[in-house]
């Protein structure tokens, strides 16, 4: 069992990121007295960065080689808000301690959320191609004033968005595993109605965690209760909806359209027939990425790295295990 730092001196955070530089340099500024490497994702890892008993990343930079290089690791800081891919990563040790960055995601997703539905409502990739074809063609352009926005999930990421929407003009309503009052919801219902939920929707919008219970959740019969009008959009996790089943829809012209940035694989290959699908946007999983990202995560990473060199295990904030 891997035993706390008897000092800071023993302290050693490596980052593993494409802004790691910039993470390592502020760290630094903010505690001088501890050490920081980092190396960009599937770089070499120098000898010092080797020390180290402290890692933040994201699920797609762990990977058995990285793992196998840091014996000494005690704690891992997910740069990310879900720690799937990390907590449940074959090569890494049980005894390691784990914390997320829940709690940044907020502005970034709910922004992203608005800016699909808005994208969806006013068929803007027919507005782009008229553009490009250089065609005059006015469009109806529907509000999302008065339209009913339902997530499945309920946290901070989801209050956010219903907080945005209700300043819309939009009804909205939630699905959760704990129904309850929450801050944006007109009301919160259980998993178990969700299709009723779903009935009732313009945008049914994906911001939950993938467990054994989330899993799938959204299948054929939940997108079949949708009217033909509306819209989804994931967020989250590929996994919480059938994507072949969304599919089928689209294809079938049973929805309206949906938008997903999130995928079984990822990057999605050049010939996944995803590509073709109609009325189908893709993002490349940037619903959670900002141009402040490294300034809203360092806050919480510059905590926890004193809270641990401290030994002051109760401190750690988002403590996963």
């Amino acid at each position: 069992m891997r035993t706390s730092p008897a000092s800071t001196d023993d302290f050693r955070l490596l980052i593993v990121n494409a802004d790691g530089q910039y993470y390592a340099r502020e760290l630094t500024r903010r505690l001088p007295d501890l050490a920081f490497d980092w190396i960009g994702p599937n770089q070499p890892i120098p000898d010092s960065a080797r020390q180290a008993t402290a890692l933040a990343c994201f699920a797609s930079a762990l990977n058995h080689g990285l793992l196998r290089a840091l014996p000494r690791l005690q704690w891992l800081q997910a740069l990310s808000s879900g720690v799937d891919g990390i907590a449940d990563h074959p090569d890494l040790p049980p005894d390691v301690a784990l914390t997320s960055a829940h709690g940044i995601h907020g502005p970034a997703v709910s922004e992203m959320a608005l800016t699909l539905m808005l994208a969806l409502a006013r068929d803007l990739p027919s507005i782009l191609a008229d553009q490009r074809a250089r065609r005059w063609q006015r469009r109806r352009q529907p509000l999302l004033h008065g339209k009913t926005l339902a997530v499945v999930g309920t946290g901070l990421i989801a209050s956010e968005l219903a907080i945005k929407c209700q300043a819309l003009g939009m009804h909205t309503l939630a699905v959760s595993a704990s129904p309850r009052q929450v801050a944006g919801f007109d009301r919160v219902h259980a998993h178990g109605t969700l299709r009723d939920v779903a009935a009732q929707a313009d945008f049914l919008v994906l911001l939950a965690p993938l467990t054994q219970a989330t899993r799938g959740l959204v299948d054929a019969a939940v997108l079949a209760a949708m009217k033909p009008g509306a819209f989804l959009i994931n967020l989250a996790r590929a996994a919480l909806c059938d994507t072949a089943a969304l599919v089928d829809a689209l294809r079938g012209d049973r929805l309206a359209g949906a938008a997903l940035d999130v995928f079984e694989r990822e990057p999605l290959p050049e010939d996944d027939p995803l590509w073709s699908v109609p009325r189908l946007l893709i993002t490349p999983h940037i619903g959670g990425e900002s141009d402040r990202y490294a300034d809203q995560v360092l806050p919480l990473i510059a905590h926890n790295a004193r809270a641990w060199a401290s030994g002051d295990r109760a401190g750690l904030r988002n403590r996963v295990r």
